[in-house]
């Protein structure tokens, strides 16, 4: 008889095996850890202890504290010191299921070795071994991770000019629990199979309706987990993993296999895969009072909830390809001539099964801390946060007894048309796993292969003496070749609607061919069209008009479009296009979102382009009447700029708001823009005069000279750039003449525009001066050379001339 210590020794050789196994994926996985991230032995085997306290539904907690004290120096007016501290706890609960099948593999392991030398004589004993088992096994576990909290490792070092205190490891109160619970139950089954075999075969004799539901049930079940599983090891090959590439993407999915395969599994049957976070935070500032937010989030994607690709529904007949053999297998263990619905137990059993699956597949968090702030004002702040993700337990339990409702159903009525379709089939079918097959079902199908010449094979060779109590099955060819002909079309239907899914996504209504479309639209001057494309959409804007289109086209037309290269996922992409503008060829990136609430057909997401637009600015002079941009006048703020306005890519044309045949607009008056909110482009206008603007602006000085001096009543006109002295007596009668043609010399300012003139001139002054003494008169006669400035005003038909005063 094994004694106590050979007992607790078989569990501690299983824990150690487990152990030995975690160690070794640990120091297989720090390979592909960052440079300076690989730790040493001791953080592998702290590792390798979380892992294995994680695999019995361990919660893995850090816990963190810290505080700076007070600065004596920092008080302000307020006197309140300067520092802060905090402490804040985050708890992890998952469980890798593959760990967890070699931690219960192991104990079975060393348990039934045991047993097989030396079996148990009674139950009780069996009983006691198993208790003692798993006392040990959680008592050394318990003990591993008590051990192995630590304050670092892997780089977690404390900083000494922030002192942090950190605590890391897996809780031992619950993982000390389920230790106890899991390692008796499979101890004790390991330890009492013979006698477990006999009381499930009494139970399957009394209780068989029930025991077939539930066999049908799990084979059912594993099945769909394995086709799940193949299905996603498919899409990490062929399909697009994102930034994750395809060795993590595999490592992720063979590492975490089991629960791969049930959160895939319960997609493919219909339940909700969902997110939350509950909580609520607090702070508190000084005196000024306290906030108290909550903070909820859900979020939830599923085929009644949506957040899934249309495709995604055709991946049902994956699920019914899976479920409807087990329907058939079911079937074949019952008699033929039964027409009850005790196969419906199969999803009353079907639905706590994926209750605990979705269960053990659940990631939850919960995180909480206080922080406090002290500089001149104190400030505090606490929170709480719960999150959780996985498979919802309600949608499982419901889509699961759907789908047990489903099976009976299949194998209720699918059963014997698809077993005269298909007989060789059907006879395959009778190998899985199940009840023993009913005689009379083996008789038919023996039967029904010996009508079509087939031999039956052996496991069905005692059905051949089995008289028939039952109609034959049909094996009419006609009925076959219906029934094929149905089948082929859900097939092709289901894999064939999804390859044209994808198809169609990928070719038609892809974000390549949206990018293609809107520049497209653009080049054909369809500037409805191409904001029709845009995801945000701007109001009207006679810039974004088909008459500005129209004169972008005029000055260079944009072709040649070409998608070179795509990046992105389901809702964003970034298309790199390269097109041609006046015969040269531009590249650009547009950002592309796709709208899920306006889709093609109701299947495809409607891409929309981001930023398709371009952007420019104009500035110009402040004397100039107006600014034109593609035609278009344009206000122009008091700075002289525009501000930033929207165009479609390609070339713009920038100028004055209207022809003057004075006035020369010149600068940026033609550039090529890019799409893009970062891609602005800037163009500067110019302003000068033409040959006939000069002419006019020196004929209009020479007239403003001419009008000055021939309203000039005196030798010092206000308003006149002239000037004379008489010392003799009083002047009167004083007439101005110009005595010789201006020299005139015109300037533009590059800044702001405004024209200006300078120059000089010949002037004659005749007036008569009465003698202060004896009254008498005499006719003068003086000419001088003159100098003037001035400005000139072009806003008019003709340019007029303001001369400064002196």
């Amino acid at each position: 008889m094994p004694s106590a210590k050979a007992v607790a020794l078989d569990a501690l050789a299983a824990l150690g095996s487990q152990f030995a196994l975690i160690l070794m994926l640990v120091m297989v996985g720090v390979c592909f850890l960052p440079d300076g991230h690989h730790g040493d032995f001791v953080d592998w085997l702290r590792a390798a202890a979380y892992f294995a306290g994680l695999a019995l539904r361990g919660t893995l907690s850090l816990s963190a504290a810290g505080s700076t004290g007070s600065d004596p120096f920092g008080s302000g007016d307020y006197g309140v010191d300067s520092g802060f501290g905090g402490a804040g706890d985050l708890a992890l609960t998952l469980q890798p299921l593959l760990l967890t099948c070699t931690a219960l593999l192991a104990v079975w392991w060393f348990a039934r070795r045991r047993e097989a030398v030396a079996p148990a004589p009674t139950m009780a004993r069996a009983v006691g071994r198993s208790a003692a088992a798993a006392l040990v096994y959680a008592a050394a576990m318990s003990l591993l991770l008590a051990v192995t909290h630590a304050g670092s490792g892997y780089g977690l070092e404390a900083d000494e000019d922030l002192p942090i205190s950190v605590d890391l490891g897996v809780d031992v109160w619950p993982t000390l629990f389920y230790a106890l619970v899991l390692v008796f139950l499979v101890d004790c089954g390991t330890r009492s199979r013979h006698r477990v075999r006999q009381a499930v075969q009494r139970a399957s004799a009394r209780w068989s309706d029930w025991w077939a539901a539930a066999v049908t049930a799990v084979s059912a079940t594993a099945g769909l987990l394995a086709a799940a599983f193949v299905a996603s090891l498919v899409y990490v090959v062929v399909g697009d993993t994102g930034d994750l590439g395809f060795g993590k993407a595999l490592v992720i999915l063979l590492s975490g296999a089991p629960n791969v395969a049930i959160l895939a599994g319960g997609w493919l049957m219909g339940a909700t895969l969902g997110s939350s976070a509950e909580g609520a935070a607090s702070t508190q500032v000084g005196w000024a009072g306290s906030n108290s937010p909550a903070v909820h989030h859900s979020e939830e994607a599923g085929l009644l909830h949506g957040g899934l690709p249309a495709s995604a529904y055709l991946l049902l007949l994956v699920t019914v390809l899976v479920f409807l053999p087990f329907a058939m297998r079911h079937a074949f263990g019952r008699d033929p001539r039964e027409r009850n619905w005790k196969a419906l137990r199969i999803g009353v059993v079907m639905a706590p099964l994926w209750l605990v699956l979705a269960w053990l597949v659940t990631v939850s968090a919960s995180t909480s801390g206080s922080l406090r702030l002290s500089v001149l004002l104190s400030a505090s702040g606490d929170a709480h946060i719960d999150v959780s993700a996985g498979l919802l337990e309600p949608s499982s339990i419901l889509v699961a007894l759907a789908w047990g409702a489903l099976i009976a159903l299949a194998a209720r009525f699918l059963t014997r048309p698809l077993a005269g379709t298909f007989p060789r089939l059907a006879a395959w079918l009778t190998r899985l796993p199940g009840q023993t097959v009913h005689p009379q079902w083996a008789a038919l199908l023996a039967e029904a292969l010996g009508r079509t010449g087939r031999q039956a094979p052996a496991y069905l060779s005692p059905s051949l003496t089995e008289p028939l109590t039952n109609p034959p099955l049909s094996v009419s060819r006609r009925r076959t070749r219906m029934i094929t002909t149905a089948l082929g079309i859900v097939v092709l239907l289901g894999a064939g609607g999804y390859a044209a899914d994808k198809l169609i996504a990928s070719q038609v209504y892809s974000p390549e061919n949206a990018a293609e479309d809107y520049l497209d639209a653009v080049s054909e001057g369809h500037a409805a069209d191409a904001l029709a494309r845009l995801a945000a959409r701007p109001s009207s804007d006679p810039l974004l008009s088909d008459a500005a289109l129209a004169a972008q086209l005029k000055a260079a037309p944009l072709g040649n479009v070409k998608v070179e290269h795509v990046d992105g996922d389901d809702d964003y992409a970034s298309v790199s296009v390269s097109y041609s503008v006046g015969g040269h060829k531009r590249t650009a990136d547009l950002s592309m979102v796709a709208d899920d609430k306006d889709k093609h057909f109701g299947l495809w997401p409607r891409w929309k382009v981001s930023d398709g637009l371009a952007h420019i600015e104009v500035t110009a002079p402040s004397s100039l009447p107006g600014v034109r941009v593609n035609g278009k006048q344009v206000a122009v703020e008091a700075e002289g700029t525009t501000g930033e306005l929207a165009v479609f890519p390609g070339a713009v044309t920038t100028g004055g708001a209207a022809d003057s045949s004075l006035l020369e607009v010149g600068g940026d008056t033609h550039l090529t823009v890019e799409p893009g909110e970062d891609a602005g482009a800037s163009a500067s206008l110019t302003l000068t005069l033409t040959a006939a603007g000069e002419d006019a602006v020196r004929q209009a000085t020479r007239d403003a000279l001419t009008s000055c001096l021939s309203a000039a009543t005196d030798l010092e006109p206000e308003d006149c750039p002239v000037y004379a002295s008489e010392y003799l007596g009083t002047v009167s009668d004083a007439k101005w003449d110009l005595g010789s043609e201006p020299d005139v010399s015109v300037q533009v300012d590059d800044e702001t525009g405004d024209v200006t003139v300078e120059g000089s001139f010949d002037a004659k002054v005749t007036y008569t001066v009465t003698d202060s003494i004896d009254d008498s008169k005499s006719d003068q006669k003086q000419s001088d050379s003159y100098t003037f400035t001035g400005s000139a005003d072009l806003s008019g038909e003709t340019p007029t001339v303001t001369l400064d005063s002196y």
